[in-house]
């Protein structure tokens, strides 16, 4: 599925559109998000259709969901060039959903502009590919959430519509539709399939943002809109330098659809490169792949650019460290231990950047993350969010790597002490600690020296390790494509993968 997804790159493509974004953004329908300013308010602009009787103001009275009045008065109507009218509202408090109701002052009011479930709250693009878009069904009732709605795009389309925020987030087009069907529901017959198409039922897998969402929420009390635009493909398809026909131009376009300005990036992605990639030359096969070496820097090159044309230059961007690949070929393990590293490096220069790992989690097929990972992933990444959402919030960090340091030095064996930050509570794990090794530097054979791993109850946030060697060795956690780990903290934050840690 996800290769016939790859395949419509070129369908998606759109570039920039050639209007600058206004300064304030067009209320353009029902659950549509205004991304608030730092005075936590949000601010719309109407247009006037030419059928609503002439009018030299308008009224305007937004309700809240329950009828109450939030905002009551009158707005100018203004020239916005040719035959275009408008109007401006301001000063919109966080919350919602509100209904917005426009009607000309002294004239009949009949047939009012009425604009229904509008949040004022977060923005959040959802980038990446297949691990964000989602690969399992949905589980279990998911609600809609009145605090969350969504921009849908349908993958590919070159418009988009606001609705409410339902999973699926990431929806499949018709054309894809019975093929996702018969993956999650293998039983589901030809008729089912006609009769969930012809009632326009969205079609998708799960992805993380619903669980995100949901948890942000509940403890910011910012309603949030997602911008869900994750594609299969390799980071060269975020490169803006290219954006007149890649992925960033087709985002580009829909968050200046949405006003022009964002609250921040979740981003999962890197599986691709890893598979497919070589560390010191592009390919083009099975799409464009930079050389992974580089990928450190493609991704910071990508979120400066977002930073820029998504108006925030601070924006928080948080990304997830790959999970594993079953069933790939062996000389490709290197790749995967490249992509991560470089993943979990990036916050060292790149600021407000943050990487949770993810390869502690379960999946649905050899490279998939499951339904309840998906929550988990969404629910690591909220916690990150958190601080950026709410005022008086400490600055959170993921868990990360401090130092690797020689505790004891003995004939026949030594001890090392694996140290973290970040760590909420102390570090534990189902059973022992596994996920460490140790590896030739020429080769990188893998040596079986670690003969004990275990936690410091002296030191929540170390793992220690004993061995018969250590001289002329790299440290790992999470070595290849399909490494066993399962150490996380009291917040199931989980242990980035890392390596090569050489030891000195």
């Amino acid at each position: 599925m996800f290769r016939e997804l790859a395949a419509l790159t070129a369908l998606s493509v759109l570039g920039t559109p050639s209007v600058p974004a206004p300064e304030i953004t067009p209320l353009k329908e029902d659950f549509q998000v205004l991304q608030r300013d730092a005075h936590d308010q949000g601010s719309c602009l109407v247009r006037i259709p030419p059928q609503v009787p002439q009018a030299t103001s308008f009224r305007i009275k937004v309700v809240d969901q329950n009828g109450r009045p939030v905002q009551s008065g009158e707005a100018a109507l203004k020239n916005l060039g040719g035959d275009s009218r408008g109007i401006t509202i301001e000063k919109l408090p966080v919350g919602g959903p509100y209904t917005i109701t426009i009607f000309p002052k002294d004239l009949p009011a009949d047939k009012p502009l009425v604009y229904r479930h509008i949040l004022v709250g977060d923005l959040w693009l959802l980038g990446g590919q297949s691990n964000m878009f989602g690969a399992d069904a949905i589980k279990e009732k998911l609600p809609t959430l009145p605090y969350l709605n969504m921009l849908n795009p349908v993958h590919i389309l070159p418009d988009a519509h606001w609705c409410a925020g339902t999973p699926p987030i990431h929806r499949i087009p018709d054309v894809f539709a019975p093929h996702t069907l018969k993956f999650h529901q293998p039983w589901i017959t030809e008729d089912q399939i006609k009769k969930i198409l012809a009632d326009k039922t969205p079609v998708g897998s799960i992805d993380c943002s619903y669980f995100f969402a949901r948890k942000l929420y509940a403890e910011s009390k910012v309603p949030i809109g997602l911008i869900p635009c994750a594609m299969g493909g390799a980071l060269a398809l975020w490169d803006p330098k290219e954006r007149d026909k890649n992925r960033y131009g087709f985002v580009e376009r829909h968050v200046k659809s949405a006003g022009g300005r964002i609250k921040g990036i979740l981003f999962f992605q890197g599986e691709q490169d890893a598979i497919f990639g070589d560390e010191q030359r592009t390919v083009t096969k099975p799409s464009l792949i930079y050389p992974i070496r580089t990928y450190a820097q493609q991704f910071k090159t990508f979120v400066e650019a977002a930073r820029k044309d998504f108006q925030n230059p601070e924006m928080p961007v948080i990304l997830a460290q790959i999970c594993r690949h079953h069933g790939g070929q062996k000389d490709r393990d290197q790749g995967w231990e490249i992509i991560r590293e470089s993943q979990r490096r990036i916050p060292e220069f790149l600021p407000h950047a943050h990487c949770i790992a993810s390869v502690d989690l379960d999946l649905v097929d050899g490279l998939h993350l499951d339904y309840d990972s998906m929550k988990r992933v969404g629910e690591r990444m909220a916690f990150l969010a958190l601080p950026y959402v709410k005022k008086g919030v400490e600055k959170r960090s993921e868990i990360k790597l401090k130092s690797v340091t020689f505790a004891k030095d003995l004939p026949f064996r030594s001890v090392l002490h694996v140290d973290f930050t970040g760590v909420t509570g102390k570090l534990r794990a189902p059973g022992k600690p596994t996920g460490f090794c140790l590896k030739k530097k020429p080769d990188g054979e893998v040596l079986n020296y670690l003969f004990k791993v275990a936690f410091d109850p002296a030191h929540p946030s170390r793992v220690v390790l004993e061995t018969t060697q250590w001289k002329g060795l790299n440290l790992y956690y999470g070595a290849g494509s399909v490494p066993y780990v399962n150490v996380v903290d009291d917040n199931d934050m989980a242990v980035p993968a890392f390596g090569p840690i050489e030891l000195k």
